[in-house]
């Protein structure tokens, strides 16, 4: 699986899934690894995708700081054959809310995120047109689904480590799944050597006061 975290500026959390092969990732729990071979992205109904992010309470994520970017690309070229951009929006649902709490700690916030409905009808026109492929079409293609988040520190002391987890629920994974468990962020951000200096950049007061 693809480094799970982005390095660039402001740019939280990275998660990258294969549309049509999940291969491993060392910090994706084995357990999940088999909940996932039920997940299609293809088939899956959008209107049911959720991601979650737990963060530190000395993060702060901005309204509109997350979204999914879904990808297709030629294999022997690298050529993008079909991109779809599409905005996620937080969801306040205190039902959603209740399916994440065992996993609330101390001093750790999570955040849910979905799809708005306005947006659904671009994912499903992502589906149908990779559907409408026959197999020798898609043999030579590959896809990911990138979720990202922006986020940056509130706080004037930087803690040690900066530990986050994400979540992915599906209709037919039947509840949250954990897809990374307590990955510090810094050190990922680092591993990417993409130049960004003293990781996460601190919010100003406007950034740090949009979080819905």
């Amino acid at each position: 699986m693809s480094n799970p975290f982005s390095s660039r500026s402001r740019l939280a959390v990275m998660l990258f899934l294969p549309l049509f092969l999940l291969t491993a990732c060392s910090h994706v729990p084995v357990a999940t690894m088999v909940k996932l071979a039920n997940f299609d992205l293809l088939k899956t109904n959008p209107a049911g995708l959720r991601v979650a992010v737990r963060y530190p309470a000395s993060i702060r994520i901005p309204k509109g700081g997350a979204r999914m970017m879904l990808t297709v690309k030629d294999k022997k070229t690298g050529k993008l054959v079909m991109e779809e951009k599409l905005a996620f929006v937080r969801v306040s649902s205190k039902a959603e809310r209740a399916e994440l709490s065992a996993e609330l700690q101390e001093g750790r916030r999570i955040a849910i995120y979905r799809l708005p409905d306005d947006r659904i009808p671009a994912f499903k026109a992502f589906q149908a047109y990779l559907l409408t492929m026959d197999k020798e079409e898609r043999d030579k293609i590959e896809g990911n689904m990138e979720v990202g988040v922006d986020g940056c520190l509130a706080f004037e002391h930087r803690p040690a480590r900066i530990l986050v987890s994400t979540y992915l629920k599906a209709d037919e994974l039947g509840g949250y799944i954990p897809l990374l468990r307590d990955v510090d962020l810094e050190e990922q951000m680092a591993d990417g050597k993409n130049g960004v200096d003293g990781g996460l950049p601190r919010c100003t007061d406007a950034r740090a006061a949009t979080e819905e």
